[in-house]
């Protein structure tokens, strides 16, 4: 019986690494994500070590780039569930490429930010239409190894780019490390080029497989149809949207869990080059090493969700935030006199929650939606936490300006690390009876597939 449970999940698995659209839009997302950790480092290496901007200062950063996802998100998900996704994607990474090589010219924190926005209100349309694609793409039974792939390869990227951006960094100048990011955009936009034409027929075949003749049903005297393309106005499906999420209790309950725990991480969430250039000084390089090390322990667990092929929510998100609050809080504990190794085991423990986090909240997103609202129900996530990224930010560098970076992120750990807590205490009546619902099923699924 054990045998039969196992072969299942390899064919399962196998069928997921040969189908060719979503494996060239998932190596379309690999060479962008790598592209934007090299950059991403660059730009705080600039600001900080260069050019000596202040915790409040670099704060600005993640709130110009929020600040599009606030206004767009939502829309952005509309968008990604009305036209054609992969093209969507496609020029949204040639705006992006182009966006990038104008970084160049920047001399000055306050000139970059704008440039930073602008990207951003681009960028805001690419993860809604990726996870509706994937959507479209892929089984529902091979959504958690589809979601675990992706989130690998984007800790791989955590891993190799700041690590290769370090080298770099060391030979070139943050200048090569940015125009290299660029190059990603432009090579991904190359790769979805090869599938523009998959989704017209295949959308089409998975819809009339996969919904349901109530999820069909149209109410017309609800409707604002758009005369002059026929389809429902961008409003009317902008409030559909939100309506339906606020209808789906698991879908409603993990977004507000989600803000509880991103508010506080994003409080410090880009000061760690501030927190490092204290308990790390003349040591640039330690950055690159820090966030490769939590997508280490991001990847290690991913691995393991993958084989295992399943995850319950309760562990994905209590244990997601109990391990990311533990490794905050020992950072903040860290003074210079302790050594790169403390350092790196913190950072993966950091990383060992994340991954469970992130994969699972991408699950419960893709697999509590209904097919149709995929987009507009990940586009409505991107809003919410852009609010939360707005004033996360600028709270946590007023407040590292005030009490101190390591006690900031010393407090800041327990506070993620105790709604940990509080996700394990209460999961049971937030996901608990969905999840082992969604379990049992899987098990029957695979039961019936040995016989």
């Amino acid at each position: 019986m054990t045998i039969n449970f196992i072969t299942p999940k390899r064919k399962s698995e196998s069928s997921l690494l040969k189908n060719k659209h979503f494996m060239r839009m998932f190596t379309a997302y690999a060479t962008a994500s790598f592209g934007e950790w090299f950059d991403a480092i660059a730009i705080q290496i600039i600001m900080v070590y260069r050019w000596g901007a202040s915790p409040v200062t670099l704060a600005l950063v993640p709130v110009a780039m929020a600040l599009p996802g606030l206004i767009l998100g939502s829309f952005a998900g509309v968008a990604a569930d009305r036209f054609p996704k992969v093209k969507l994607m496609m020029l949204a990474d040639l705006l992006t490429g182009m966006l990038t090589f104008i970084l160049l010219t920047a001399s000055h924190p306050y000139a970059v930010i704008p440039i930073l926005m602008c990207r951003a209100a681009v960028s805001s349309f690419i993860m809604p239409a990726h996870q509706a694609m994937t959507r479209s793409l892929v089984r529902e039974e091979q959504l958690i190894q589809a979601t675990s792939l992706n989130g690998l390869v984007n800790q791989f990227s955590k891993i190799a780019g700041p690590l290769l951006g370090g080298v770099t960094l060391a030979v070139f100048s943050p200048q090569v490390c940015i125009a290299i990011g660029a190059c990603a955009r432009f090579a991904s936009a190359s790769l979805l080029w090869s599938i523009r034409g998959v989704e017209s027929v295949r959308d089409k075949l998975l819809l009339t497989e996969n919904l349901s003749l109530e999820e069909e049903k149209l109410d017309v005297e609800s409707k604002a149809i758009d005369s002059a393309s026929g389809h429902p106005s961008l409003w009317t499906e902008w409030k559909e949207g939100w309506g339906y999420l606020f209808q789906q209790r698991i879908l409603i309950c993990t977004l507000i869990y989600a803000v509880f725990g991103l508010f506080a991480l994003l409080m410090i969430d880009y000061q760690f080059t501030v927190l490092l250039r204290e308990i790390a000084p003349d040591r640039e390089s330690m950055l690159g090493i820090l966030v490769a090390a939590i997508g280490a322990g991001s990847v290690v667990v991913m691995v393991l969700i993958n084989r295992i092929g399943q995850l319950s929510y309760v562990l994905g998100l209590g244990g997601g935030y109990l391990g990311i609050g533990l490794g905050i809080a020992g950072l903040g504990l860290l003074g210079d006199a302790h050594g790169a190794l403390s350092i790196v085991l913190f950072a993966v423990l950091i990383g060992v929650g994340n991954g469970l986090f992130m994969v699972t909240n991408q699950t419960i997103m893709q697999k509590e939606s209904r097919q149709d609202m995929v987009g507009r129900v990940f586009g409505i996530s991107n809003t919410v936490v852009s609010v939360v990224l707005v004033s996360a930010p600028l709270f946590g560098g007023f407040v590292i300006e005030s009490a101190g970076v390591q006690a900031t992120f010393f407090w800041i750990g327990c506070t993620v690390a105790v709604i940990g807590l509080i996700g394990f205490a209460l999961g049971s009546f937030l996901w608990g009876e969905k999840s082992n619902k969604e379990t049992t099923k899987s098990m029957k699924r695979t039961e019936a597939e040995s016989v």
